[in-house]
């Protein structure tokens, strides 16, 4: 299952936070997948249709989009949405019920839901509604071919939620068989064993380089068939013990 994440902001741009989704990345591994890539991007409705079209090109299965659903000009996700799916955009009427509810929850009262609100509850026609679970502005889950689109808010106290609920379950694992070496050897000198090894058995190796690998070892992962992941472990450990370096299995 190809899975991309396209997350959306001018802020993330700035260097004073970290861009990366974190949580949600870890939540996808622990589920057994991977994330193929990860674009940030500003709030500019042409480069995000760009991503998704390129996402579109390439057959990636899920696209999660993160940013830009609240209720301001910059917040274009659902626009740049519209325009890939070449469809206009509406008012949800359940959506505007879930947002007065929510703006009702958060400062006690009905509201009067302005137009520049009720942009929260505008979706691209044909598309799902999804409910904010922690906050106000709704998510969108689209179609299009075989690639699947969720748009969800950027705030991750409102993102997680909603990731967790309506993402995770539809995310397939690749029920491959892991395990992790750490090696105290430079991956330079690694790489020539690491080419032995995948040769002659079916895994993937993937090297986690650390800067002070020399104090704390590098990490190793091995991945595949279960009879060939533990074949292949115990072959790369005598290569790199016949090298002289030492190893540690997690």
């Amino acid at each position: 299952m190809k899975i991309e994440i396209i997350h959306i902001g001018d802020e993330l741009l700035t260097g004073e936070i970290n861009p990366y989704p974190v949580q949600m990345i870890q939540l996808i591994r622990e589920k057994g997948a991977s994330v193929n890539m990860i674009t940030i991007l500003r709030d500019n409705k042409e480069e995000i249709v760009d991503s998704l079209r390129f996402a579109e090109q390439r057959n990636v299965d899920l696209v999660i989009v993160t940013g830009g659903l609240g209720p301001t000009l910059d917040d274009v996700t659902r626009y740049a949405l519209a325009d890939f799916l070449h469809v206009d955009l509406e008012i949800h009427q359940e959506a505007v019920g879930w947002l007065s509810d929510a703006i009702k929850r958060m400062y006690g009262k009905k509201p009067v839901l302005t137009d520049e609100a009720l942009r929260m509850a505008t979706i691209p026609k044909g598309t799902i509604a999804l409910k904010n679970i922690t906050g106000a502005a709704c998510g969108i889950e689209a179609k299009k071919g075989k690639m699947t689109i969720f748009c969800l808010p950027g705030f991750p106290r409102e993102m997680i939620p909603m990731f967790e609920t309506y993402i995770l379950p539809k995310i397939e694992g690749e029920n491959l068989y892991t395990m992790e070496i750490r090696a105290w050897r430079g991956e330079t000198t690694m790489e020539p064993l690491f080419n032995q090894i995948v040769k002659k058995y079916r895994v993937k190796i993937a090297s986690l380089p650390d800067e002070q690998w020399r104090e704390r070892g590098n990490r190793v992962i091995v991945k595949g068939e279960k009879e060939e992941v533990e074949k292949a472990v115990e072959e790369l450990k005598v290569l790199i013990e016949r090298s002289k370096d030492a190893f540690l299995e997690e």
